[in-house]
């Protein structure tokens, strides 16, 4: 179990309310940021704001990339523009770019006025890219070597770059005078040459996954999960070198898409921001449209009870069976549908494996219904009912989840066909799909059964 490197909450606010602000700074030097970001994210703003400025100014701006989005765009709300402006210039390009696309247009607009002219024109640059492509993940800070100088030349070369945040330095690229990407080299591997005068050309080796500034962010997480890579170099149409991707803001989307996925599968709309950050009227609104539409949907179930009416209550019996049965044809659909939205989500299923999923999902349907109907054929002997009303509800338990799994597993084929996410194929959806087609299936088949062998 992980321990955190600060003192709890309620000691530091006791510190704060003691004005004990020497004990704060150094507990602020020593700690770890992510601890420290951690509990400013959670902390009440006024506290919040009142300890960030206790914080080392060399630590503001890193420490900065580990609060969470929602409570970085309050502090730049509530913080002064000086203080603001000087750990916005400070922080990386990349996540620079993820608070100015959180900030209000004119928020993001004052700062940038405010930013050094350098640190300006690479904001606007990575602000240019569209929303959750490459170009607004990836950070320009990057150190590239000519392919002509020698080992010990480029070690020097890497001494002298001050200006590159020291964590890049283990990305090492090779570039042409074009600035065409030719290669990658380790920093291991350039300390471990021998001999060191030995051309860098000779010690790299050629870059054959490249990203490219308008490709989505969806596509960079499935590049970085097939090549198990730290980093991925970024170019343009003519191969130039921009900037690179790191793991850790791949990881970030991959999260937000999970996230995504999981609350459309909910049936809800997405939350921008965490659950705690969302008003209350904010999560309503997200959630009404849908409730409402599946409820309108329950109508229909409704209506097909009453068109047999007659049949229910003169066999009123039937009516314990029934959330049996559409249970378990909803329970069934969600399961398939879970497996086949992950599925494509990892590209392991595509458009193309609609067939086989579908032949898959009827032998899995068949399967899964023969064992429920095995169950479901001795439940009516538990009240004393005929034991022929067992062979209905087995048959309809097969039928209701072939039914089920076959829909589940479907759907999100039509939807992307559709052009649209197949997430949204949630599990309420289905369930309400199955339950009118278990009624129809229950009803249909007792009233077949009646007709060849009539029930007393």
């Amino acid at each position: 179990m992980s321990q955190s490197t600060l003192p709890s909450a309620d000691k530091l606010i006791k510190l704060l309310e003691l004005r004990d602000f020497k004990t704060l700074r150094k507990t602020f030097k020593e700690a770890e940021q992510a601890d420290i970001g951690e509990f400013l994210s959670e902390a009440p703003l006024d506290i919040c704001v009142a300890l960030l400025r206790l914080v080392p100014r060399n630590r503001r701006s890193d420490l900065f990339s580990y609060i969470e989005e929602e409570r970085q765009v309050e502090l730049v709300e509530e913080l002064p523009d000086e203080i603001v402006t000087s750990f916005v210039n400070e922080m990386e390009p990349d996540n620079r770019t993820k608070l100015l696309e959180n900030v209000t247009t004119e928020t993001r607009d004052q700062i940038l006025q405010r930013l050094d002219p350098e640190e300006e024109s690479i904001a606007r640059q990575l602000l240019s890219y569209p929303e959750d492509s490459v170009g607004r993940l990836m950070t320009p800070d990057f150190l590239a070597l000519d392919p002509y100088m020698t080992v010990a030349e480029a070690l020097e070369s890497i001494r002298w770059k001050t200006s590159i945040p020291p964590e890049f330095l283990h990305y090492l690229f090779v570039t042409n005078t074009k600035g065409e990407l030719m290669g990658e080299v380790s920093l291991a591997s350039l300390i471990l040459s021998d001999p060191a005068n030995l051309p860098i050309s000779q010690v790299m080796k050629q870059t054959h996954v490249t990203l490219t500034p308008f490709q989505e962010s969806g596509e960079a997480v499935e590049l970085f999960r097939k090549y198990d890579r730290n980093y991925m170099p970024v170019v343009n149409d003519k191969g130039v070198l921009v900037g690179i991707v790191t793991a850790d803001d791949v990881f970030d989307v991959a999260e937000e898409e999970a996230t995504e996925d999981i609350q459309q599968f909910g049936g809800q709309a997405v939350l921008e921001y965490s659950y705690f950050q969302t008003p209350i009227l904010t999560m309503v609104r997200k959630r009404v449209g849908w409730l409402a539409v599946l409820f309108l949907s329950g109508f229909l179930s409704g209506h097909a009870i009453r068109n047999y009416e007659d049949t229910f209550s003169q066999w009123s019996f039937l009516m314990f069976f029934l959330p049996m049965i559409i249970a378990a044809g909803g329970n069934s659909g969600t399961q398939s549908a879970s497996l086949v939205i992950r599925g494509m989500a990892l590209n392991e299923i595509s458009t193309q494996d609609a067939w086989r999923v579908f032949c898959r999902e009827m032998a899995v349907g068949l399967l899964l219904g023969l064992c429920l109907a095995s169950i479901g054929y001795f439940l009516p002997s538990i009240w004393g009912l005929d034991p022929r009303i067992g062979i209905v509800i087995s048959m309809s338990l097969v039928c209701v989840v072939i039914f089920g799994v076959l829909s589940g597993s479907m759907l999100p084929f039509l939807f992307r066909a559709l052009k649209l996410d197949p997430a949204v194929v949630s599990s309420p959806f289905i369930s309400t799909l199955v339950d009118l087609s278990g009624i129809l299936i229950l009803f249909n088949i007792f009233l077949l059964m009646m007709k060849f062998v009539p029930f007393q």
